[in-house]
């Protein structure tokens, strides 16, 4: 390409055909001139028919699996284009799999990709490159940096395109078996989600008293008219409710110590667990004391019967964050308003502290249906308690395989805004 000291030489040789008086010289440099000042205005408008974008096979995948992402260039001008370098990147989160062509390389704490490639008038050129997903997360693919040289290819200009795109990365789902959680237990309290549930709110008639029956729920009326204890029988509902709570502190206070790879295992038992119990026919709940970028509160997704509303928990998942904005027995004990009746609660958690201890009993005590599934590498430090208990330590997942069917529910059920 042309620079400063072609441009000088053209001046000596310019002077030199005028102190010479050589016709053959001056008519070269007027010839070079004319040559560099319509290359000058070429650059001016090269890039002002060309547009760029991207398509991603895939804008929602699970962690560990690829995209492909399609690169387009169009030249719309009526010039053609000798040489378009295009500069794109990607977030450090992902690695190359595969390439049409492409010059990959690590910078700045991005992948960067490049293409090389010439286009006529009218003309379009795709390249594609595979990108593998390494960690959850909400990810940005920013501005692509254009160069492209004028039709004489005397000068380069430099451009760029603001095609903003967004990929969300789902975390790691295990089946429950890989976990070690025992879904068929007898008396575990997951195994509810595979039944039928009373509502206490639509009372069918009574029953004797049975040694173990909740207090809350004997039938006076019916015990003083047969003068034994009654209890009530409710009418059962066929749409079984959980709600998982995750708890992302990794340590006592949750600003002391933080253990990202403990969050993202959480992150992932609660993923798993979600994924269960809508598998199941539960309807699912989300609540955590995480951290969400550019959102004001935790992320949160009540139980509700919705298309998306799967799709919706593993968003909201995939975008939490290691730091919680409360102590987490405190969000429990503050989410029950949001807790639908009879729903069973699910808690995730590495770190099992006293007064997450007494919260737990007490939603007991108030005949709440609640399970504990302790995600740390230490042992459980409770005993004795009255509510299912079960451990998922990071060693026990043996595989990272998923729902074979996870890809056609995320399609037919696209996600929504998190909330």
């Amino acid at each position: 390409m042309l620079d400063e000291r072609w441009l000088y030489l053209l001046v000596i040789t310019g002077l030199v055909g005028v102190l010479t008086r050589s016709p053959t010289l001056i008519g070269l440099v007027m010839l070079s001139a004319t040559l560099i000042l319509v290359s000058h205005w070429l650059r001016r408008v090269v890039l002002r028919g060309v547009s760029y974008r991207r398509h991603f096979s895939e804008i929602r995948l699970f962690q560990g699996e690829t995209v492909t992402v399609s690169c387009t260039a169009v030249n719309r001008s009526r010039l053609p284009l000798i040489s378009l370098h295009i500069d794109d990147s990607a977030p450090k989160a992902f690695l190359p799999a595969a390439g049409d062509g492409a010059v990959v390389s690590a910078s700045g704490g991005r992948l960067r990709f490049s293409y090389l490639m010439a286009l006529q008038p009218g003309e379009q050129a795709s390249r594609r490159i595979r990108l593998r997903s390494t960690r959850r997360g909400y990810y940005v693919f920013d501005t692509a940096a254009l160069r492209a040289a004028d039709l004489l290819g005397l000068f380069e200009i430099d451009g760029s395109v603001d095609a903003r795109d967004v990929v969300i990365v789902y975390p790691q789902v295990h089946a429950m078996e890989e976990l070690g959680i025992p879904v068929r237990e007898p008396y575990g309290a997951l195994l509810a989600l595979r039944g039928l549930i009373e509502d206490p709110s639509r009372i069918v008639g009574a029953r004797d008293y049975h040694y173990g029956d909740a207090f809350r729920q004997i039938h006076w009326k019916a015990t003083a008219h047969h003068g034994t204890l009654q209890t009530r029988v409710c009418e059962h509902t066929s749409d079984p409710t959980a709600v998982v709570f995750l708890n992302v502190a990794t340590s006592t206070p949750a600003w002391r110590d933080l253990d990202e790879e403990q969050v993202e295992w959480a992150v992932s038992v609660a993923a798993s667990i979600a994924t269960w119990a809508h598998n199941s026919g539960a309807v699912v709940g989300l609540i955590t004391n995480g951290n969400a970028p550019k959102a004001p509160k935790a992320p949160r997704v009540p139980p509700r019967r919705s298309p998306n509303q799967w799709a919706r928990i593993l968003e909201s998942l995939a975008v939490v964050g290691p730091y919680s904005f409360f102590p987490f027995e405190q969000s429990l004990l503050d989410e029950q308003c949001n807790v639908p009746s009879g729903a069973t609660q699910i808690v995730v958690t590495s770190v099992f502290t006293p007064g997450l201890e007494i919260a737990l009993q007490l939603l007991h005590t108030q005949g709440k249906r609640v399970a504990l599934v302790f995600v740390g590498n230490d042992a459980l430090p409770a005993h004795g308690l009255p509510f299912p208990c079960f451990t998922a330590p990071p060693s026990a997942a043996r595989a990272t395989s998923t729902n074979p069917d996870r890809w056609e529910q995320v399609n037919a059920a696209p996600g929504g805004a998190v909330q």
